[in-house]
């Protein structure tokens, strides 16, 4: 109910303190969008993107006002997920940034503000670390996707949510994290481009749950069933978190 479409860009973001695009990631639809954000929004709004990991300075690059831009990036499913990764660009005004946080911990969000602009900002960034040596793992014959999956659903799936990579090292003890990581980081993947494993799927317009072929093969129940179920275990970290657990 609170959720009201418009036909006309000046109505929609007339008179909004904060304007959010969510568009592809294409630099010049950001654009277009943000400019006419721009051109109709009142004095003092937030225009803001949801990129996933393009750079802020990039996107607010024609804008004339670059100081109210700011990237506030959700985690899917934005609505289970607390945090919001908050980028500022190179033109981003400390009260811009100050503004938005205030908002996002208003409208209940967990916000991280990052100190400097980064592709794939911080989350983005560990995730493709570890999608990259998942498939290096596979790539390589060590184990099946199935079984890489299963692996880190049992393990680091369960840990991570409360104890983050630094405390998890501090817990472990950094005389064995050193020791791990002297012959561990030699070989570990250091591939520069996407692999063939998802460029190849790609190209032949398999991408995943949403076309019924990726990685694995996806009918219309399976895809309902494991959403149901990661959205069940979501909202229990929800609730702990309203109970005054979130850190």
């Amino acid at each position: 109910s609170r959720i009201v479409p418009v036909g006309d860009f000046g109505e929609a973001v007339g008179s909004a303190p904060f304007i959010l695009e969510s568009v592809s990631e294409n630099l010049e639809i950001k654009h277009s969008i943000l400019l006419e954000a721009e051109r109709f929004c009142r004095s003092g709004a937030i225009v803001g993107s949801n990129t996933s990991g393009l750079l802020p300075s990039d996107i607010a690059a024609p804008l004339r006002q670059p100081e109210r831009f700011v990237v506030t990036h959700f985690w899917n499913p934005a609505h289970l997920m607390p945090l919001v990764e908050i980028c500022p660009g190179r033109d981003t005004a400390p009260e811009t940034v100050e503004k938005a946080e205030a908002f996002l911990l208003a409208a209940g969000k967990k916000a991280v503000v990052l100190a400097k602009e980064a592709h794939g900002f911080i989350v983005n960034r560990l995730q493709f670390a570890l999608l990259r040596e998942a498939i290096h793992i596979v790539e390589s014959g060590i184990a099946s996707m199935e079984e890489v999956d299963e692996a880190m659903k049992a393990s680091l799936g369960r840990r991570l949510a409360d104890t983050g990579p630094f405390e998890t090292a501090d817990l472990g003890g950094l005389d064995v994290f050193s020791s791990i990581a002297s012959y561990l980081f030699a070989d570990l993947s250091n591939a520069s481009e996407a692999p063939a494993l998802l460029r190849d799927r790609a190209e032949k317009g398999q991408f995943g749950a949403k076309t019924g072929e990726g990685l694995y093969s996806w009918t219309s129940g399976r895809k309902a069933a494991l959403e149901k179920k990661r959205a069940a275990t979501l909202m229990s970290f929800l609730r702990r978190d309203r109970q005054g657990h979130l850190p």
